[in-house]
């Protein structure tokens, strides 16, 4: 599985596990550890002050390494007196993997990964595992501004979070369309086909296993056959998936002549989509709010854009900060994961010119400058964020988007 939104990538030719060790900065030393739950916040802080913190986290976007290397690093060196190396990865499964080696080869304290950024497979792969430090979220100040009782927070693909996981970042995979083309949005799959037909060669997805065309075969497993509910158990259900995966692949099959090029090929990734939509080749297309906002923001989509949630059907889509087990410094991570999860950190990668992924925490908690703040870059967003994620509904066990990428290579892709 891929980084916390399970991005899928190609390891570069020589890439490998073992090299993320060869990144990290010198370990700590293991008299930081501490049990985190009987640690008053003051202490955890002076205990990580003049130590380096490695953070393991997807690194193929220059834009969100822009904002970890510095927002985040100069924040934390500010606060606390945290230096912040940064790992960058191909995949997160390359960091779970380089606890597990670790912790297998007896580094159970001074291993070279303080804190991941994660989701999914991978949160479930480290907590079925014993992996995790933790629990630490409820030590964190700035929960306080999180909704307790928001299942976005609380579970991670139908996993109970359990305090091993704080919140990152949002991400609502949904619809753009050029309003000057697509006067009625189609708000479901029936729907969709209807205006593909009409529209043919207007719409396209991602190529499956890429991530967004994985996303898009979730919602189609969700849109046809009856909602996300019956999949938000804990565990995949296999009898449940042979019955109802069928009707995907018959609609797909079905879709497929009117998309763009026939259906004859697909984009290989998100930007070939965005692009395909900024020069009006298609109309309609599934995308994350960041990318549509960063192209509404730069004026790379049509000033007709607009951006809506399939209601039932689109997807809330978070992304998490955890803490290996073995860590050399969790203190820091701690304090990292603080600054990620603060209003402050929210607020600076809500801006679409500084990444655009959207806050997690409720903005009833927050005073009125911080949420006049956040009113005003959503201004910026161009499209209704609280009325989208009114509409999203959570991920389910990955298991399932597994099944769909592989089928789809087996009946579409052939």
């Amino acid at each position: 599985m891929a980084f916390s939104r399970r991005y899928f990538l190609i390891l570069s030719a020589g890439t490998t596990v073992g090299a993320i060790a060869a990144s990290c900065a010198p370990q700590q030393s293991s008299t930081l550890r501490f049990d985190p739950t009987a640690t008053p916040w003051e202490e955890v802080t002076n205990l990580a002050r003049g130590t380096t913190v490695n953070w393991a986290m997807w690194g193929g976007s220059d834009q969100i390494n822009g904002y970890a290397d510095g927002w985040v690093a100069e924040r934390l060196q500010t606060e606390y007196g945290v230096t912040l190396n940064r790992v960058p990865l191909n995949d997160t499964v390359e960091a779970v993997n380089k606890v597990v080696g670790e912790v297998q080869a007896g580094v159970t304290e001074n291993g070279s990964i303080d804190l991941i950024w994660i989701n999914g497979e991978n949160f479930r792969t480290m907590k079925q595992g014993d992996l995790l430090f933790g629990p630490f979220t409820d030590k964190l100040p700035a929960m306080a501004y999180y909704d307790t009782n928001n299942a976005a927070i609380l579970s991670d693909f139908g996993l109970p979070i359990d305090g091993y996981e704080a919140p990152y970042t949002g991400a609502f995979y949904i619809m753009a369309a050029n309003s000057a083309k697509t006067q009625a949005t189609p708000q479901n799959f029936e729907e969709l086909l209807t205006w593909a037909k009409a529209n043919p060669g207007r719409f396209t997805y991602v190529a499956p296993p890429q991530f967004d065309g994985s996303r898009f075969l979730l919602t189609a497993l969700y849109g046809l056959t009856g909602g996300y509910e019956q999949y938000s158990g804990a565990e995949f259900d296999a009898d449940l998936w042979a019955q109802k995966s069928p009707q995907v692949f018959e609609y797909l099959a079905e879709l497929e002549p009117y998309l763009w090029q026939a259906g004859s090929t697909y984009p290989p990734s998100q930007s070939r989509l965005q692009s395909l939509f900024s020069n009006g080749e298609i109309w309609l297309m599934p995308a994350f709010t960041a990318g549509i906002a960063e192209g509404i923001a730069t004026g790379q989509f049509p000033e007709t854009t607009q951006a809506y949630a399939m209601p039932g059907i689109s997807l809330n889509d978070p992304s998490f900060t955890a803490i290996p087990i073995n860590a050399s410094n969790p203190a820091g991570a701690m304090v990292l994961s603080n600054i990620l999860s603060s209003p402050e950190g929210q607020l600076q990668k809500f801006d679409p010119a500084v990444w655009g992924d959207p806050p997690l925490l409720t903005r009833s908690k927050l005073s009125d400058p911080l949420q006049k703040a956040f009113d005003e870059i959503e201004a910026k967003y161009g499209m209704p964020l609280q009325d989208i994620a009114q509409n999203t509904v959570p991920v389910v066990n990955a298991e399932y988007t597994t099944r769909l990428e592989q089928a789809w290579a087996e009946q579409i892709a052939i």
